[in-house]
């Protein structure tokens, strides 16, 4: 038996239609009458973590003290069903891995991507039912309390919590609302949302968040981190471009030096380093893939114009329009042709 299979088919009591479409968490903490019930306990592997009295299973997060574990199921077994779909609510468990024993747990539509930090606050993302571009982004305390639940009218692209619950962040996807390609970033200790974004640097490989200072930190492999400050001010993004722009990937070379290019008062200098970083670019394998070989000419031949290279222009326009005759640079072409005739 496979373990989607396994996940999806084990017996578990239905609930009604109208839980089903509930779209808040409901929690329920086993600390409130200790003497009342014993907490279940839990087992774990390095993927899994189930809880047998509770009838669940989950992929589940440690905290970086990892004393808890948040786990979690986006399925309804009962129905067979997981991933997108109509109704049938998951599942979600926090566990006090030192003790072996569950702490609270509860159900939303489709509960995914948890995060604990060592305080036992946690949370979690609701990806809703239906097809439509929204979710919930929610944070628990450690008996299950909601701390803040933010809805979105876009699906949330990732999350997190700061070590010790301070802060936590979500990131959205693109979307035609206010909510779309969003940071926000939210001060738990006051229940409030600080700031929301639209992310300087695009999408980094990870965000944390220095509690010290509530900088939110934008992290990219290879690169380093770059940071937002409590305003939600990027108050890195030279420092971002710079890296891009001496990166070994040549898609963020052409980006950076095509911004720089779009820069007012932009010197030879400047210009110069552009040029040379977009021709490494084409080196690093973008001469070799049709969907980035038109815009690095592109770039190349806006740089050769802003060093009054006029004829190298003209040459890399008209071999990028070749490659993609709607890259937008007939214009540009035309105008730098005239410049040659002029000289």
């Amino acid at each position: 038996m496979s373990i989607f299979s396994w996940l999806f088919n084990r017996p578990k009591a239905a609930k009604s239609d109208t839980a089903a479409k509930h779209q808040s968490a409901q929690a329920q903490s086993l600390n409130a009458q200790p003497e009342l019930r014993a907490a279940p306990q839990i087992r774990r592997d390095k993927l899994f973590l189930t809880v047998e009295s509770l009838d669940f299973s989950g992929i589940y997060q440690l905290s970086k003290s990892k004393k808890w574990a948040i786990a979690w199921r986006d399925s309804d077994p009962s129905a067979g069903r997981g991933g997108h779909r109509e109704s049938g609510l998951g599942a979600y468990v926090l566990a006090d891995v030192s003790s072996g024993n569950v702490v609270c747990h509860g159900s939303m539509p489709r509960p995914n991507n948890g995060h604990v930090c060592d305080s036992g606050v946690f949370c979690l993302e609701d990806w809703h039912f239906g097809s439509t571009l929204t979710g919930t982004f929610s944070v628990f305390d450690p008996s299950g309390s909601v701390i803040l639940a933010k809805e979105l009218t876009a699906n949330i692209f990732t999350s997190g919590i700061s070590m010790h619950g301070k802060y936590a962040f979500c990131a959205t996807a693109n979307s035609p609302t206010d909510h779309g390609n969003k940071v926000f970033l939210f001060d738990l200790v006051n229940r409030v949302e600080m700031y929301s974004v639209t992310p300087k640097g695009g999408w980094p490989d990870s965000y944390e968040v220095d509690e010290s200072t509530g900088e939110l930190m934008a992290l990219f492999k290879d690169m380093g981190s770059f940071r937002y400050n409590v305003h939600g001010q990027f108050i890195d993004a030279d420092q971002l471009g710079d890296a891009n722009l001496n990166s070994s990937r040549y898609d963020r070379i052409i980006l950076a030096a095509e911004k720089i290019l779009g820069e007012g008062n932009l010197t030879d200098e400047r210009a110069q380093e552009a040029l040379a970083a977009v021709l490494r670019a084409r080196s690093l394998g973008a001469d070799e893939n049709p969907a980035w070989k038109p815009t690095a000419l592109k770039v190349q031949g806006l740089a050769h114009e802003q060093l009054s290279q006029y004829a190298e222009a003209v040459l890399v326009y008209d071999e990028a329009l070749a490659l993609n005759p709607k890259i937008g640079l007939k214009r540009r072409l035309a105008s730098a042709s005239k410049r040659i005739k002029a000289e």
